[in-house]
């Protein structure tokens, strides 16, 4: 569908304006503000996020089936297809609308939805591996860290560092750390990592490796002028999704 519509060359009719004042100006707006995740400036764009996006969901997919999370993963790709262009258009408006009028377009923003996904799934399926020895709930851990690090570090042309922010999430990282650790203390892990199967091993370690390298080539390491905001968004929603409604709500039950 993206290449269609690269193909198609209708990138101009989809893009989202941030000239405009608000995402209920008019119906274009909010139609654009979904659409514009799916068009493409140039061919070098679309095959970037489609290699990007081909190499999240090979780390995602084999977790997903070791954690039995299919129909988890069906409900998160509804919200990440559905609803985070909104919160993407939103918070790009609200980040770069006073600093520049040029069109957003890319799915980008939604392929770090789907980076979002990777922690929580991950540690999902090291739960079932290790029969319960490490909770799903060490995701935000991670995800704490990694927005220490996108925050700690200026990144591209509107993304400047925020060592306040920063430094919040590395103290929250370390503090839900510390609280999980004495609720649930994986002490061994090590014994229990040397008897899982060879295959199992290697999808935890295809998952950590695109996690760290995802981050980095979303958050960090980007072209001058690329919508790090965007990004972040669909970030920090893929995380929440799954989190909240699979580990959070859970147990709260």
């Amino acid at each position: 569908m993206l290449s269609l519509l690269w193909i198609g060359g209708v990138t101009s009719r989809l893009e989202f304006s941030l000239a405009t004042e608000s995402l209920w100006s008019s119906p274009t707006t909010l139609l654009t503000a979904f659409t514009a995740n799916y068009a493409h400036v140039g061919s070098r764009h679309l095959i970037d996020n489609l290699l990007n996006f081909w190499l999240t969901l090979f780390a995602i997919y084999p977790l997903v089936a070791i954690a039995g999370w299919n129909r988890k993963f069906r409900l998160s790709m509804v919200a990440y297809f559905g609803l985070v262009p909104f919160v993407i258009a939103w918070v790009t408006l609200g980040a770069l609308g006073p600093l520049t009028s040029q069109p957003a377009a890319g799915f980008s923003g939604i392929v770090s939805a789907f980076l979002g996904f990777l922690p929580v799934v991950l540690f999902a399926a090291a739960a079932r591996l290790t029969d319960g020895q490490i909770h799903p709930a060490w995701a935000i851990v991670p995800f704490f860290g990694s927005l220490s690090v996108a925050f700690g570090i200026p990144t591209g042309t509107y993304f400047p560092a925020n060592p306040t922010v920063a430094l919040a999430s590395a103290i929250s990282a370390a503090v839900i750390a510390g609280v999980l650790w004495q609720v649930q203390s994986p002490l061994s892990l090590a014994q229990t990592n040397r008897q899982l199967a060879p295959d199992h091993r290697l999808a935890l370690l295809i998952g950590s490796t695109v996690f760290v390298f995802g981050i980095a080539g979303a958050l960090v390491f980007v072209q001058p002028g690329t919508n790090v905001w965007g990004h972040l968004a669909g970030y920090v929603s893929g995380f929440l999704v799954p989190y909240l409604a699979f580990v959070v709500v859970p147990l709260l039950r």
